[in-house]
Parts: structure tokens; C-alpha cells; sequence
């Protein structure tokens, strides 16, 4: 770092709050960060580290600062970001650093307000996001072993690690930069077995000469403090703390324990996740129970840890992954201190006042929370079928391909198939992932998706010829709880040929919807009437006008089930079998005069295809995917 650099730090520190230089920051100079003592150290001080998880690809770029700002201002002093393979690797061999991906700005930003990072890039995350962190494009290799000691997925992580290095390894304390730890691996359960002990090596061989960690959700008999034997001079963390858990932290334990390292938990929940279909609703942690855990970690002086997490943010566009295949929802607000919009909520102000009169720091101020406008209800009208706009490279073949087959890694395939003769029988769709819509001359026979049971896979047809048979496949996101998995059990789109009959039905043309692209979406329109609902998954697009732009929801809960575009933004999923019925639209992604708004409704529309702007989540208790099946829905 150049002299000029390190003052510019060094400035932006002050301004961060000067009363806070008692406590070790990172200011441009090089730096050894240790353990010993059953502490954490900054050269010869001692430093415990309270974190919060911030993930860059969960929050605007232009919302960073804001942030790392108020994380500060809550008295933490430390940033703990996942990175993602899937956006930083989107195509095999073609990494991006830029928008979401400039992990360099991120970590930057964190040292020029004075805040450490403990960095987690993988290769394996979990995160609730899709595939746990894991391109899809892996899935095309045969025989690729992920999260084993299999040379292809060794090889893979080894060209990711070292990018994530050629962006971040200068920004390591070692280098004079806000990087205190690397955390490799994620929750694998078996802390020094061959494959950890190979990615280890990985991280090494890097050049990541920063202290390594690992983050494990820990057993019963296999406490926090146990020895990597096979990995030497690596911190394990305890993931999971909650008052229900202290017993595990035991004073005494720490003490005596044989390394001497101090215990981290590099995930003190601070809520959940929501799913789709069996809800695991948030707040899982009320803010009383916040302050009293947080009271008692810092009441034992060498403790470290980290929120999780401290601003939740969104799953944009495609990118919500699936717990035990229940999909992700799209907010990830997780009832977190910073709220989605960047709000400070009333567990932030009860986590601030604790941490500043403990620890006697004089905090900077609260960043101001953002402007949120309501927006007016505006109408959207048709603007034609899915299946009516083919893209123009279709692919023919005997047997139906799956989505990673075709090259395509989210999104839609649409699998059609002609009978001049007629089509009559039992369609079974066998393995189709996830949700699929049936359509018999563009008119909806039939949804098929696994929550709802196995019985939705089948259903009676009865077209005289000619008839076109279409399959539309939209995969909702990819295990993240990946514990050792077959690639084929995480492969979207259709797996095998349906059957008529019993018998398999070949000869298919299939066509590729990424929609990853805002000139693949329909121009807007004004509203129209007499629009009469489709028969089948359509898109609807309209436009409302902005005089001030701000952070608003976008409220969803008329629609039934699909995605949404403002400007060309992918916002998320919505579906009304969850609680949450908004989509989060952040005023950067607005424009001041038109906004063009797009949707692609899977099913039903509204009987009035409106949208408006609204200031907070609109909630509803969650519908069980069955029951909602059964109802006809």
C-alpha cells in the first residue's frame, strides 16, 4: 500500500470515530494476527473480534458502505462476508469482479472504516443460496466428487481459490490489509479428514498466509475446542451459539484448552430463514434473548464471534438455493438488526447499547436509516405467453435433456413434444425438478412439483390430434445443505423421458428461458382493457412514474406465483404459499420518471393485474404445499 493510501485510511478512521482507537484497526500497516493464551492478538494486543455477516452479493454495492457503516455504529468491529463461486465464476473459466462481485471494493471499504474481516469464499458456503455457493456448471463434469478429494472439483476450487487470492491477498493483515482470518470449507462435519485437509492445502498453496479457520456446527461429543490433529495451526469454530448451548463454552474448557486458541462462533443467529412450503418462520431469536446471549458472551473476556447475520439482504433474481428441496424464499430479511431495506431495527438499538456501555466505547452515530416511498397502484397488461416467445435455438433430441445438459444453469426449459394422432393416457413426468407446468394446446392440464406429492407427477389426457404437448421446467434453486452429494440429485429440468402409459415418450425439441437478460423480456405496455386472463404462464409488463426515488416493497400478495423485473433488475420469486408476499426493490434499481415493470405469472393472475409500492413486508400465515395442492390452487 502506497504512503498516500495508507493516510487516506488513516483519515477515514478518524472520521470513523477517533474514541474508538484505543481498540487495535486496521490502518494500512502490516500486522501479525495470533492466537495464543486462549486469545486473539493485533501484534502484542489483545483483540476480540465481534463481527457481523454481511454478504456482498446479498446487497446492492452502492448500500456497502452504508452497512459496514452502521455495523460500526452497533460497536462491532469486524465484517465476516461469504463469497459466492456461482456470480464470481457464473461460466466455467470466466470469473467477473465487478458490481456484486468486486469483493476487492468490499474488503476495502471495510479497512477504510476501520472494520477487520474474517473472509469466507468457499469453496463451499451453504448460505441458503443456490447449490451452496457451487457453479452449476460443475454438474457437467461426470464423475465430479463435490466437496470430496476427487481431482476434478480439487482442481476447480484450486483456480477459484487462487483468483479469490490474486483480488484479496494484498488486503490480508500480513499485507497490511483488514483480512484477519480465512475461514476454507463450511460446516463439513469432519474438521481433519483427507478432503479438508486437501482444501487446506489449497488455501495455502495460494498464498493466504493470514491465520485458517473452520466454521463446524460441532456434536455432542466433539466440543468447539477439540485439536485439528491433522491440520495444525487451524482455529475451529462453533457455529450455532445460543443460550441453550453455553453449556459447551464452559469457562473452565476454554481455560484448559490444549491448543491454547481462543473460541470463536463464527454464527450467532440473530433469526432464520423462511422457506417455501413448511415455513421455518422468522424471528427465531426474539431481541431479549439477543441481549441476554450477547450479555453472557461478553461476559467471558476471550469469546469471539459473529452475527448472523447482521444484514440479511435478498435472494435477487435466481439465486435462493433450497433446504432438504423446500425452496428458498426471496427475502433473506432473517429478522437481522439491519433490516432488507437497510433499516436499523429495535434489535440493532438493544445490541448497540449493550455492546457500548460494556466495552465503555464512545460509538459513532447511527447512519441515517433510507427514505421509503410508497408507489401508487399502477396496471400491468398482457403482454403474451411464455411459450409463445421460443427462443431461437432450439435443441433437438431422441430423450429429454436435463437443464445442466442443455448448458443452461437457472431458469426455465420448455420440453415440447408434437402428436399428429392425438395424445390420450396417463402422463407421468418421473423425475422433473422442480415445478413443472403441462400444457396441452397452451391450455395448463397440469402442475407437477414434489411438495406437493408425489401423485401431482400424473394426470389423465385426453386431446384428439393434432396436439402439442408442452413442459415447462422452472428450477427454484438448488440444495444449499449439501452434505456430500450425487451430482444427479442436484441436476434441474427433466431427468429422464416422461411417460404415456407406461412407455416413454422420445423425440423432443427444447428450448432454453434463462432470462438473464432484459432484451429477452416483452416492451412495456400501457394497461389494456378487456385483457382476458391467459391459460398459460404469461408475461405482463407496465410502467409507474417516479418524482424521488426510495426503497419500497413491490406488493405481490394478489399475484399467485413467479418472477418479477423493474428496469431489467430480476427481484426474486414471488409465491403466495409463503408468508412473505413483497419483493424488495431498492431505489438504485429505480429510475426518477418511468420504471418498466415485467412479470412472468406461472399461473392464475389477479382479476385486476395491479402492483403497488408499500413501506413494510406484507405477511400472511404460509399455506403447506399439499394442502394448497389439494385445494385446486
Amino acid at each position: 500500500m502506497s504512503f498516500f493510501n495508507a493516510l487516506v485510511v488513516t483519515l477515514c478512521l478518524c472520521i470513523a470515530g477517533a474514541a474508538m482507537a484505543a481498540e487495535p484497526a486496521p490502518d494500512g500497516k502490516v500486522h501479525k494476527f495470533t492466537l495464543h493464551d486462549g486469545n486473539c492478538y493485533i501484534d502484542d494486543q489483545v483483540i476480540r473480534l465481534r463481527a457481523g455477516e454481511i454478504d456482498p452479493g446479498r446487497v446492492p454495492p452502492e448500500f456497502w458502505e452504508d452497512r459496514i457503516k452502521k455495523a460500526r455504529a452497533m460497536g462491532l468491529n469486524a465484517i465476516s462476508p461469504y463469497l459466492y463461486w456461482n456470480e464470481i465464476e457464473p461460466r466455467e473459466g470466466q470469473f467477473t469482479f465487478d458490481g456484486i462481485t468486486d469483493v476487492k471494493r468490499f474488503v476495502t471499504l471495510c479497512q477504510n472504516n476501520g472494520m477487520w474481516v474474517i473472509l469466507r469464499p468457499g469453496p463451499y458456503i451453504c448460505g441458503e443460496w443456490e447449490m451452496g455457493g457451487f457453479p452449476a456448471w460443475l454438474l457437467t463434469h461426470p464423475g465430479i466428487g463435490l466437496r470430496q478429494n476427487e481431482p476434478q472439483f480439487l482442481d476447480f476450487s484450486r483456480r477459484y481459490i487462487g483468483k479469490i487470492h490474486d483480488q484479496l491477498g494484498d488486503l490480508q493483515v500480513t499485507h497490511g490489509g483488514p483480512i484477519v482470518m480465512v475461514q476454507f470449507e463450511n460446516e463439513d462435519h469432519s474438521a481433519d479428514s483427507p478432503y479438508m485437509r486437501a482444501v487446506h492445502d489449497i488455501f495455502v498453496k495460494a498464498g493466504f498466509d493470514t491465520q485458517l479457520m473452520t466454521c463446524d456446527p460441532g456434536a455432542p461429543n466433539r466440543p468447539p475446542w477439540s485439536v485439528l490433529k491433522g491440520i495444525p495451526g487451524v482455529l475451529r469454530g462453533y457455529n450455532g451459539f445460543t443460550g441453550a448451548t453455553q453449556s459447551r463454552y464452559d469457562q473452565s474448557a476454554l481455560i484448559n484448552k490444549p491448543d491454547g486458541y481462543p473460541v470463536l462462533s463464527p454464527e450467532v443467529y440473530t433469526g432464520w430463514f423462511d422457506t417455501w412450503g413448511p415455513v421455518y418462520k422468522s424471528p427465531l431469536v426474539p431481541t431479549a434473548r439477543q441481549v441476554t446471549d450477547t450479555q453472557w458472551l461478553l461476559d467471558h473476556k476471550n469469546l469471539s464471534w459473529s452475527y448472523y447475520v447482521f444484514d440479511g439482504g435478498s435472494n435477487f433474481g435466481f439465486m435462493g438455493g433450497a433446504s432438504h428441496g423446500a425452496p428458498m424464499q426471496t427475502s433473506y430479511d432473517y429478522d437481522a438488526p439491519v433490516d432488507e431495506m437497510g433499516r436499523t431495527t429495535a434489535k440493532y438499538k438493544a445490541l448497540r447499547d449493550l455492546i457500548g456501555k460494556a466495552l465503555q466505547l464512545d460509538l459513532p452515530p447511527i447512519p441515517a436509516d433510507p427514505a421509503v416511498i410508497e408507489i401508487p397502484s399502477f396496471s400491468l397488461a398482457g403482454a403474451g405467453s411464455l411459450v409463445d416467445r421460443l427462443p431461437g435455438d432450439a435443441v433437438m433430441s431422441d430423450h429429454a435433456q436435463s437443464m445442466e445438459q442443455l448448458g443452461e444453469n437457472y431458469g426455465f426449459v420448455l420440453y415440447r413434444k408434437k402428436f399428429d394422432d392425438g395424445l390420450k393416457g396417463t402422463l407421468n413426468l418421473g423425475a422433473a425438478r422442480d415445478y413443472s407446468v403441462v400444457m396441452v394446446n397452451d391450455k395448463v392440464v397440469g402442475e407437477a412439483f414434489a411438495g406437493y406429492g408425489r401423485a401431482s407427477f400424473s394426470m389423465a389426457i385426453d386431446a384428439s390430434g393434432p396436439a402439442r404437448l408442452d413442459i415447462l421446467v422452472h428450477n427454484l434453486g438448488r440444495d444449499s445443505l449439501l452434505s456430500v452429494p450425487p451430482p444427479s440429485t442436484l441436476s434441474k429440468g427433466l431427468q429422464q423421458d416422461p411417460t404415456l402409459d407406461g412407455k416413454p415418450i422420445t423425440g423432443w425439441t427444447m428450448f432454453k428461458y434463462p432470462l438473464d437478460d432484459a432484451d429477452d423480456l416483452p416492451a412495456a405496455t400501457g394497461p389494456q382493457a378487456d385483457n382476458p386472463a391467459p391459460t398459460e404462464p404469461s408475461f405482463y409488463s407496465g410502467t409507474f412514474k417516479l418524482t424521488d426515488r426510495g426503497e419500497s416493497y413491490l406488493d405481490m400478495s394478489k399475484w399467485h406465483f413467479g418472477v418479477v423485473w423493474v428496469n431489467g433488475h430480476n427481484l426474486g420469486r414471488y409465491w403466495d404459499v409463503g408468508d412473505s408476499h413483497c419483493l424488495y426493490l431498492p431505489s438504485v434499481w429505480e429510475n426518477v420518471g418511468e420504471n418498466k415493470v415485467v412479470v412472468l405469472e406461472l399461473g392464475t393472475p389477479p382479476a385486476s393485474a395491479e402492483i403497488s409500492g408499500v413501506k413494510n413486508m406484507v405477511r400472511t400465515k404460509a399455506v403447506g404445499f399439499r394442502a394448497y395442492w389439494k385445494k385446486g390452487a
